[in-house]
């Protein structure tokens, strides 16, 4: 008489699994910090996961389609610029870091409802500027004035004289920003020196509010 010895079958507990899943992950993945461009010091602004055992160049091409986007507060510690949305896009990477390079600029939703209140009228306009490298990139612009509060139309005048004012505003951006560096633009259109320069400038046409740069966008 054969007597067959069948062993049974080995039962991995769902914690079991979990640790092989674990270290499979662990493995063939790996994490990268995310700094910020210079003017901001190279600050971490996130960690990115990818393929271990992908060559860089194919790493960099699967990671460059990402667009992060940080609020500006994040990046210089001040909470009153957090309607400030900076979108940036990985451009080079060693063991360690991942680059990044100004891809677009947006103002938060909530910040520019609040600006939509009567009795002030919203104007918008845009221009386009070439960076240093030739490259191209539309600057939205939003500004306020105030409107009658018996009607429809704007408390100081004509709409001549918001031609005007956009006329003088796209000449004033122009003088400041045309063939600067993207870093420089950037610098700039987060700040509030055009805005303060326009408003200077537009006393004698329209006393505007409000005049501040609502999007960047790369051509």
């Amino acid at each position: 008489v054969v007597v067959l010895m069948v062993q049974p079958k080995k039962k991995f507990s769902k914690q079991t699994k979990k640790i092989n899943y674990l270290e499979k992950f662990k493995n063939t993945k790996e994490w990268k910090i995310v700094i910020a461009p210079k003017i901001f010091e190279y600050k971490i602004i996130g960690y990115i996961i990818n393929n271990k055992y992908t060559n860089n160049s194919g790493r960099l091409k699967e990671i460059s389609k990402r667009n992060l986007e940080v609020s500006l507060s994040e990046l210089i510690n001040d909470y009153s610029s957090y309607y400030k949305i900076i979108k940036l896009q990985p451009y080079t990477m060693n063991k360690m870091f991942i680059r990044t390079t100004f891809n677009g600029f947006r103002l938060s939703y909530d910040f520019i409802f609040s600006m939509v209140l009567k009795p002030t009228k919203l104007v918008e306009f845009s221009i386009k500027i070439n960076t240093l490298k030739k490259k191209v990139v539309e600057i939205f612009v939003l500004y306020t004035i105030t409107k009658n509060l018996h009607s429809n139309s704007i408390t100081y005048g004509k709409r001549s004289r918001i031609r005007k004012i956009n006329r003088e505003s796209i000449l004033c951006i122009k003088k400041m920003l045309e063939n600067k560096p993207i870093d420089f633009i950037y610098k700039i259109c987060c700040s509030d020196v055009i805005g303060n320069s326009i408003k200077r400038r537009s006393k004698r046409v329209i006393p505007i509010k409000n005049f501040i740069i609502s999007r960047i966008k790369h051509k």
